[in-house]
């Protein structure tokens, strides 16, 4: 059978580790994503596919000149006091001095000339234009929180940053900036996702039923979390169609009369926020989208698919169809294995040995069986009989010997992945190497036997898993620590700038900030369109064939360690409690 090839490869320096480029090159070069061939176009990454377009959407920004830059007063001071001349007596020597009282990073700076005694005032930072009846804020604030929010820092963070680069102290009250914040991105977000769902139903043959991915995600583990976001990704395109953001955390007093001021969604444990939640995007998607949502990836917890056929989203003309992740299905074989081993700890099989031990069941040979098993549904998407027949190739395979080969069922032809079969090709003899008892074997049928059940494979034949939704998740959490509890209109913001940047590249952050009625300029779009091609460029490298070999093998190396570490748990010299 396939081998994971255990060799390592070097990190290689790509765009994304350079240096500062020089002033003689382009603020962003033109080649910093490298072409990839047309016989490559076929495996394009998932994060290339969703930037495609990012290279125009720049394009436009570049034409401001607008830049914003840190200046050290003591050298603006003697800029002024030994260049710059007096408008009224045309005498050098003018006196510049900051205001005490500052709003944030906007400081209010004089200029005074001590002969004729003119001054002139002025603010380090333009002012935002509000929206009427709501007060206008300083542009350097709101870029300040917004960048904090952005790497999941607060008000903290932010003085101490303003501390150690000796600036004024931020904004005292981030609330205020919050609010403006979560408005612009919600708008944006919500744009984002409708242009999403408009790519999904043009994949789908501008058919408005669209299959999608539903997964939830917890800001802390164990179902006693006070927040949670429920997405829902499109299956055909991998971007976000929709989000509900949960919150079960009351700030009201005495947590009985809930007030205006409540940011208090949900009731209930909080294993519920997945199922509540999907019920509620699949009820709206008619009425904000016009699609309907017909096919239901998920894991293997039906609850919230349970209950949205329970109640009737699209009426009873209309069938949802639940579809299995094959990631999670592939996963269930080693659980189901994990958990046969040690529930066979300390007994003896039909051969008079344990299951588990050198040559045996260990966590090598049960990572291979989840690989191959996975490897088998993927390799055969065109029918539930080949999937079968795949999956029981892999189970004669571990059994066969010299004197007992059984495979009958492992495929046939040059490019077969079973080597006795190719050896039969080449007329060469082929000794089996990597077999398993046939006790052992015969130890673990009845899990073969369940994970090839027909019903479950028939939700495999799609393909697909739920990468994206743990994509999304993932970037959710970097904007919203899962160490620090927040409240739900910072948990609304991380949730909506995550989705905005994963479907449409850090771009959107610009479109954010002209919201606010701020100008991003000249460094902000070079920053962001370098962001974008790094992101591309990673997951390029990311998709590599080599580097997913790398990975296997360090996954690999990893299980083994910590089931090392569980073993040796019982003879720990330092632990809590132990002295």
């Amino acid at each position: 059978m396939p081998r994971s090839s255990g060799k390592v490869f070097k990190n290689r320096r790509g765009n994304f580790n350079q240096g500062r480029i020089s002033n003689s090159e382009s603020t962003v070069r033109s080649d910093s994503v490298p072409q990839q061939s047309s016989a490559s176009n076929s495996n394009i990454s998932a994060s290339e596919k969703k930037l495609s377009n990012s290279n125009n959407s720049y394009k436009s920004e570049f034409n401001s000149g607008f830049k914003n830059a840190v200046v050290d007063l003591n050298v603006l001071a003697g800029v002024f006091s030994e260049a710059v001349k007096c408008l009224q007596c045309g005498a050098t020597g003018l006196n510049l001095s900051g205001e005490e009282n500052c709003s944030g990073g906007a400081v209010e700076l004089d200029i005074i000339c001590d002969i004729c005694s003119y001054s002139y005032n002025f603010c380090s930072s333009k002012k935002c234009k509000a929206e009427i009846g709501k007060p206008s804020t300083y542009e350097v604030n709101t870029r300040l929180v917004y960048a904090m929010r952005c790497i999941g820092k607060g008000a903290e963070a932010a003085r101490m940053f303003c501390g150690i680069m000796n600036l004024p102290p931020p904004p005292t009250k981030f609330s205020k900036y919050n609010k403006m914040l979560l408005g612009a991105t919600k708008d944006v977000c919500d744009a984002t996702m409708k242009d999403a769902v408009k790519e999904a139903v043009q994949e789908n043959q501008n058919i408005r039923d669209i299959p999608v991915a539903v997964d939830g995600t917890w800001q802390k583990r164990g179902y006693s979390s006070m927040n949670g976001v429920v997405t829902v990704t499109s299956v055909d395109t991998g971007k976000v169609n929709d989000t509900e953001i949960l919150s079960k955390h009351c700030v009201c007093k005495g947590k009985k009369k809930h007030g205006p001021v409540c940011k208090k969604n949900f009731n209930g444990y909080s294993g519920r926020m997945e199922v509540d939640g999907a019920l509620s995007i699949f009820q709206r998607s008619v009425q904000r989208y016009d699609v309907r949502y017909t096919k239901y990836l998920g894991d293997g917890d039906s609850k919230a698919f349970d209950n949205i056929v329970q109640n009737e989203v699209y009426g009873d003309n209309c069938t949802i169809t639940k579809l299995e992740c094959i990631g999670h299905v592939m996963k269930r074989m080693g659980s189901r294995l994990r958990r046969f081993k040690a529930k066979m700890r300390g007994q003896k099989l039909s051969d008079g040995k344990a299951l588990c031990g050198k040559n045996r069941l260990t966590e090598a040979s049960i990572d291979q069986l989840q690989t191959y098993y996975g490897l088998a549904i993927r390799r055969n998407l065109s029918s539930v009989k080949d999937m079968r027949q795949g999956i029981w190739a892999v189970f004669l395979h571990k059994i066969s010997t010299d004197e007992n080969p059984q495979h009958g069922f492992c495929p046939s032809g040059p490019d077969t992945w079973c080597h006795y079969k190719k050896a039969q090709l080449e007329n060469k003899v082929y000794h089996h190497k990597h077999k398993l008892p046939v006790a052992v074997v015969e130890a673990i049928r009845p899990i073969f036997r369940d994970l090839s059940d027909p019903e479950l494979l028939k939700k495999c034949l799609h393909g697909n898993t739920q990468n994206p939704n743990e994509s999304i998740n993932n970037v959710i959490w970097s904007r919203v620590p899962k160490k620090t509890f927040v409240h739900l209109e910072t948990l609304s913001f991380g949730t909506y700038d995550a989705i905005a940047s994963f479907n449409k590249g850090n771009r959107t952050k610009l479109d954010i900030l002209k919201k606010l009625n701020i100008e991003p300029g000249y460094y902000a779009t070079c920053c962001m369109e370098r962001l974008d091609k790094e992101r591309i460029t990673r997951a390029r490298y990311a998709n590599l064939q080599n580097t997913k070999e790398v990975r296997k093998v360090k996954r690999l190396k990893r299980i083994i360690q910590e089931g090392e570490f569980s073993k040796n748990a019982e003879n720990l010299e330092y632990g809590a409690g132990m002295f």
